[in-house]
């Protein structure tokens, strides 16, 4: 399903303030030049510097629900296009809110239309005429910075991600001829064995990702001697490993860009692997 398709997360606040700016500076821009909605019978000799004002709400908005955004993510780490869309509806909801009592307030220096009818009329104008505009102009760029950021990171014990054209690939093959699979080592998170099959589960720029082979997990092994053995279904790359936890009877050990529930629940047969 769509909305369970992931949705790269930007970690680095540099990027979203970059973003907020320039959502900020697309929506100052759009009312001062444009003067939608009466604007343009709006007197006064500051005129310009409150119409910036908005850009401003913009972006302040667009922080406070990044700073949301990191806190979600802390505990759940998994951010799809289910989140995604949420994320831009609210952030356009406030900043549409917000930008009605400053309007009200600031500008017309009136209280005569805060009210629930002048405020949907606003609403409905606001997000069908710039939150339309905004929310894509917003996805298009946190896709953008979200993808940069993958590519661009190095593989590396934190399990960080290295661009592909630079990184070494290996030919990972199946107990068939024809089943065989392309693929960077250090990208490989861990591989699960299923019945006669092996899921190897990797990482990529658009999240993380699966692919079945014909094999034994012996057999592949073989292939990945730096692989841990942590089950008889599983195999980590040690590279990943980011936490282990408990004890011989329940341990877990977690696994980089997997959320917790995934990446533990499997492995508890560590101890007896490092005992």
């Amino acid at each position: 399903m769509f909305l369970n398709t992931p949705f790269p997360f930007i970690k680095s606040f540099r990027y979203h303030f970059l973003i907020g700016i320039t959502l900020g500076v697309f929506t100052a821009f759009l009312i001062i030049f444009l003067e939608p909605m009466g604007a343009n019978n709006y007197s006064n000799p500051y005129k310009n510097l409150y119409f910036t004002g908005y850009g401003a709400i913009v972006f302040l908005s667009y922080l406070f629900f990044v700073f949301l955004s990191n806190i979600y993510m802390h505990f759940l780490n998994v951010w799809k296009w289910l989140e995604e869309i949420l994320f831009l509806f609210l952030f356009i909801s406030t900043g549409i809110v917000v930008a009605f009592f400053y309007t009200e307030i600031f500008i017309n220096k009136s209280t005569e239309r805060l009210h629930l009818d002048g405020f949907l009329w606003w609403y409905k104008s606001m997000f069908l005429g710039f939150g339309i505009i905004t929310g894509i102009l917003m996805i298009v760029l946190r896709r953008y910075y979200g993808t940069r950021t993958l590519v661009s990171e190095k593989i590396d014990s934190s399990g960080s991600f290295k661009n592909e054209e630079m990184a070494e690939k290996m030919i990972l093959k199946g107990v068939l001829k024809k089943d065989f699979f392309k693929c960077v080592p250090d990208h490989i998170l861990f591989i699960k064995s299923e019945d006669n099959y092996v899921i190897v589960y990797y990482i990529t720029p658009q999240g993380t990702k699966e692919k079945m082979l014909r094999s034994t997990l012996k057999h592949i092994q073989n292939q990945l001697p730096d692989f841990l053995k942590v089950h008889r279904s599983f195999i980590v790359n040690p590279k990943h490993i980011k936490e282990l936890k408990g004890n011989a009877q329940n341990a877990k050990l977690y696994v980089t860009r997997l959320s917790k529930k995934v990446a533990s629940f499997f492995l508890h047969y560590f101890f007896d692997f490092v005992s």
